[in-house]
């Protein structure tokens, strides 16, 4: 592309150049032939040759040019050029004849090798009519435009190896990291996070290269997490499934002969089914609430008369553990925009977690936008702060599946909250939510 328009370039450069010049030269002669008219022309000069042609300026240039002089029928009264154009003969070249005699004042003729102009003279006391007609050839304007063609040939040359050469450099600069780059996506998106890019170019390229690192540990680390995750979910549902399939192969073989053992173990069959399906539904939920799909109804929602909807439905489970739930609210500051379902399914969540190690009494308390839980349970390793969140890592020892906090996390940074997890210095777990 940038050879061809050099091209171009130099073709439309030398087409104008040579116009100007062309336009330049019929000026010139026509200056000189002006000149001459009134100062070189002699009665009866017939053949005389008082004029070897003429110099005109072209391109600050010293240029020649060729006379005749003819008269209206065509005789020809003088040339420089004798041997073309004899004194006293007829002029046979039609275009010199009109143009002297038959154009009009300052019309100049533009052929393929020469350029002429007329200009007209009266000669003697007679005052006999003629015209004087000087001509140049084309070879100077020739010779002016290849040399500007040779100039442009070289200023295009140059300004290709120029180009190559910045190429070559912008191709190691920009290119090659981009090729990096693309990699580095390929590898990615084959699951393949190990090494990182190092490209030091102190640009947006190397911000960019940066992006791909940190994204990349992420997505290892996501990975990780998602195997773990499943690994760990096998687990949890492996269970109740061999309690099921063993106390189902029994009572098939007949190995339970006994009446009452055998209802018991359709009742270990039944409820181990429902903690799997329980297990299942709450791995749907919280696989719902990490995609961005998942439908949220935001509106007007009171957190105290949440808390006490939810205190409500988890009370028949805190009387059968003879645990006290208590409630303190602010007058004022407990109204937040979220979704009440999911809210609802928030708060019992936290307050399940906190019946599950909570030994007498559980208090929580809200205002200014937030809900805080304590248990006087026995609380929270500070080893593990970090990672109560983790599905499947804090479970309690009556069976929970562990996935209760992490579905909390998720609901809340839905609604652009925060939620902590910490100790009483009284004793037992403390968990403190903030909505907007």
């Amino acid at each position: 592309m940038l050879t061809i328009s050099f091209a171009v370039l130099a073709l439309a450069f030398s087409f104008t150049v040579r116009q100007y010049l062309i336009t330049d030269t019929v000026r010139s002669l026509y200056r000189v032939a002006e000149t001459l008219s009134t100062s070189a022309i002699e009665p009866g000069m017939r053949g005389s040759g008082h004029m070897r042609g003429a110099y005109f300026n072209l391109a600050n240039r010293i240029a020649y040019a060729e006379y005749v002089l003819i008269k209206p029928d065509g005789t020809i009264l003088d040339s420089s050029d004798i041997e073309v154009y004899p004194p006293g003969a007829k002029m046979l070249n039609e275009a010199f004849v009109d143009l002297a005699f038959r154009g009009e004042d300052g019309e100049s003729l533009v052929e393929r090798d020469r350029v002429a102009v007329s200009f007209p003279v009266v000669m003697g006391s007679e005052r006999e009519r003629a015209s004087l007609i000087l001509y140049s050839r084309l070879d100077v304007l020739t010779q002016l435009n290849r040399s500007i063609l040779a100039i442009l040939a070289f200023a295009a040359g140059a300004g290709i190896i120029v180009s190559i050469t910045a190429g070559f450099f912008a191709t190691r600069l920009v290119v090659g990291p981009l090729q990096q780059l693309k990699n580095k996506a390929n590898e990615l998106a084959r699951r393949q996070f190990n090494g990182k890019l190092t490209i030091n170019t102190g640009d947006e390229v190397e911000e960019l290269a940066e992006t791909f690192n940190e994204m990349a540990g992420r997505l290892a680390e996501y990975d990780r997490s998602q195997k773990d995750f499943f690994q760990k979910a096998s687990h949890e549902l492996k269970t109740p499934l061999m309690s099921i399939q063993g106390y189902a192969e029994a009572l098939r073989d007949g190995i339970i002969p006994d009446q009452e053992e055998r209802e018991q173990s359709l009742d270990i069959i039944i409820r181990e089914s429902r903690r799997m399906k329980a297990l299942v539904d709450e791995f749907i939920y919280l696989s719902k609430m990490e995609t961005l799909h998942e439908s949220y109804s935001y509106e007007q929602v009171n957190l105290e008369e949440a808390v006490k909807e939810a205190v409500d439905a988890v009370n028949s489970l805190a009387l059968e553990k003879d645990i006290k739930i208590e409630v303190t609210a602010e007058t004022e500051g407990n109204a937040v925009r979220g979704d009440p379902e999911k809210i609802h399914r928030l708060l019992l969540n936290l307050l399940g977690n906190a019946l599950n190690f909570a030994r007498n009494k559980i208090n929580v308390s809200v205002g200014g936008g937030k809900i805080t839980v304590n248990d006087d349970g026995p609380g929270f390793e500070n080893s593990d702060l970090d990672k109560i969140f983790d599905p499947f890592f804090y479970k309690s020892k009556n069976g929970g599946s562990g996935l209760g906090l992490a579905i909390c996390k998720a609901i809340v940074e839905k609604h652009n909250g925060t939620i902590t997890v910490g100790n009483n210095p009284e004793g037992g777990a403390r968990i403190e939510v903030a909505l907007n």
